[in-house]
């Protein structure tokens, strides 16, 4: 039968007719007889698009100049695989369509686009069929793409240059929707071929365009794949919006279904088999993308997303599986990347996050197992700090008192597993006192303060044990005279007694004053460091508690010589800023720092002794410790007994 030749114009106007007559009510109403006049409609349109698409110029490609007319015909492909005729309008104008596309980037974007329309345009339940045949199309299409240059490759007859349209267009297709890789067939022939490119031409992506399919190649079973995905991944900016993840979505869906079920999800029906997942895989892609996501990304794109992903985590991290390493590798950088939004996200508290680890660290000896969990704590405790209702002092008490007062005597640790345990509880410490503004754990000093004093006089520990401690008491030393100067520029003492009263000072001034030091803005010495920590304790200087005890352990009773160059600056440096404020001629008169102390310092003599801790709650619910004084209660004392003790080892 002829067919009348129909323009382009008369093809889209005609369809824009049968648009608004879809929209009419009566057509969805019981007449039949307005049912098959439409039915009937459709059918003569698509009959005359596909004789004016079949017989276009070769030289003009479908999806590039006639996508408006090409994309209602997407619509017949569901009857694509009941279509036994070779030579059909249906057959012949996907072969022809596919050719175009193996070579014009446009093609590609315009159907994938199309694709989206229908996706999002109509209900999920009634397009899902026609969907999951084109999917299939495309993935037998790109597959044998794929094989087909492979199989050249293979036998050196394939002009990389000649031929770098189609080698450009199946990566670039593949790489921008990334769906395509949940097939296995497919999978195993584009690592295959990128690997075979990257071996001769080293592969590069140019522009600035993100691939979505790079980050699915993180997923990949292949070492190979994977090593390129992470190395192209490099090379691409951070993904900066949750958007930036929607090509990615149906995969990390399955991903994490995957994990939290370890069994594979339910997909529809599909003449294809998919990619089979195993969970060392999926943790390792996931590990790796987190590393390439902005906080707000992963936040936004993953944790809304899917809320059973933290708890995913934390039931890795409790099992004695070979995923251990990657669930706490991928709860550290929760913490990092999320910091306290990670805690407004989750039903989870903190007890039970910790008790999860805790809990974890008896469960098994295995050594490695035991630093993965301890190297947590920290940014565990740091995601807590800007939440402000206490959480993260409860929590750091009873991390301090598992470090030093449980590891320290159970069997379940090694030796070198105590030491670490004692370099994490230190580092905890230290971070308390650096924050800005400082929460030092003055309220169970007597948790840690024995343990700081062992790590510096055990001149056997590896420096990298050993540094913590330094870093601490050197710190503590400028802290505690920075807290103790600020108080004398804002307290004047009293000749009645010792209670401080009000005084109205230029403060900056004077803390310029007494806080400066002569170097450079860019200096990285320890005088810059002394000065930095002075400026943020001492607006804290109220509040400030001091660890007489500490100061007598430390600057008495330890040989100056064992101790880094660093301390004895660090000392020098609080002496300079004391003896400005205060001269003390008592101080080269007594005989001994003990001596001073028994007769000059009775009236806080109380703190000499450490308290013996009795449990992770140990100054909980605003409890003070024995072994800490509030400066604002005891400055010109503490002030005596700092200067005494630092000038005994020179007496």
């Amino acid at each position: 039968m002829s067919k009348k030749v129909v323009t382009r114009r008369e093809l889209l106007d005609r369809w824009r007719g049968i648009e608004e007559e879809d929209e009419d009510d009566d057509i969805a109403s019981v007449d039949p007889l307005k049912r098959h006049r439409f039915r009937q409609l459709k059918e003569e349109w698509f009959s005359d698009a596909f004789n004016y698409l079949i017989f276009m110029p070769q030289e003009n490609h479908i999806w590039c100049g006639s996508w408006d007319l090409m994309g209602p015909l997407l619509e017949t492909f569901y009857n694509y695989f009941k279509d036994d005729r070779t030579d059909s309008p249906l057959k012949l104008l996907f072969d022809r369509t596919s050719r175009e596309m193996r070579q014009c980037t446009q093609c590609i974007c315009q159907y994938h686009q199309a694709q989206e329309l229908y996706s999002t345009e109509y209900d999920p339940t009634s397009i899902g069929p026609l969907l999951e045949v084109l999917r299939t199309l495309d993935e037998e299409r790109i597959s044998q793409h794929l094989k087909e240059i492979n199989n050249r490759l293979r036998c050196g007859d394939y002009d990389i240059v000649h031929g770098s349209g189609e080698i450009v267009g199946v990566m670039f297709e593949v790489l921008m929707f990334p769906i395509l890789l949940d097939d296995s067939y497919l999978a195993s022939e584009f690592e295959t071929f990128i690997d075979t490119i990257d071996k001769t031409h080293e592969l590069t992506l140019g522009g600035h365009q993100q691939y979505p399919g790079v980050y699915a190649l993180l997923f990949h079973k292949g070492r190979r794949a994977r090593s390129i995905g992470l190395r192209l991944a490099g090379r691409m900016s951070k993904l900066r919006q949750s958007a930036d993840l929607d090509a990615l979505q149906l995969l990390l869906k399955k991903y994490i279904s995957y994990l939290a079920a370890d069994i594979l999800p339910l997909s529809t029906p599909n003449l294809r088999p998919r990619v089979e997942l195993d969970r060392v895989t999926v943790w390792l892609g996931i590990k790796a993308l987190l590393g390439f996501l902005e906080p707000p990304v992963f936040e936004e794109g993953i944790l809304d997303r899917y809320p059973i992903f933290l708890s995913v985590v934390l039931n890795h991290i409790s099992d004695d599986s070979p995923e251990f390493s990657y669930a706490v590798n991928c709860l550290r950088l929760l913490f990092e990347m999320l910091g306290y939004k990670l805690w407004l996200k989750t039903s989870l508290s903190p007890s039970v996050m910790r008790n999860t680890l805790l809990g974890q660290c008896f469960h098994t000896r295995n050594e490695k197992s035991h630093k993965e969990i301890f190297d947590l704590f920290l940014p565990f405790l740091q995601s807590l700090e800007a939440l402000q209702d206490g959480e993260h002092e409860k929590q750091r008490r009873n991390l301090l008192y598992f470090l030093l007062h449980q590891v320290t005597v159970s069997s379940n640790f090694s030796l070198l597993m105590r030491k670490k345990a004692c370099q994490i509880a230190l580092l905890i410490v230290h971070r308390g006192y650096t924050m800005n503004p400082p929460s030092p754990p003055y309220e169970c000093a007597h948790m840690w303060g024995p343990s700081l004093v062992s790590s510096l006089k055990d001149s056997s520990l590896h420096s990298s044990l050993r540094q913590p401690a330094f870093d601490v008491i050197q710190t503590i030393i400028v802290s505690d005279a920075s807290a103790l100067v600020t108080s004398i520029l804002k307290y004047q003492l009293a000749t009645s007694g010792e209670r401080c009263l009000p005084l109205q000072l230029d403060e900056e001034e004077d803390r310029g004053n007494l806080f400066g030091c002569d170097f450079e803005e860019n200096d990285v010495s320890c005088w810059n460091e002394f000065s930095s920590q002075a400026d943020i304790t001492s607006d804290l200087c109220g509040d400030w508690m001091c660890i007489p005890m500490l100061w007598f352990e430390v600057l008495v009773e330890i040989d100056p010589l064992i101790l880094p160059v660093s301390f004895a600056k660090s000392v020098f440096w609080a002496l300079s800023r004391l003896s400005l404020l205060e001269s003390d001629n008592e101080s080269g008169m007594t005989p001994s720092a003990s001596h001073w102390l028994r007769n000059c310092g009775s009236d806080i003599s109380h703190v000499f002794n450490w308290k013996v801790p009795s449990g992770s709650n140990d100054g909980g619910e605003g409890v003070e410790s024995k072994n800490s004084i509030r400066v604002s209660t005891k400055c010109m004392p503490l002030i005596r007994l700092f200067k005494r003790f630092a000038v005994d080892p020179m007496a």
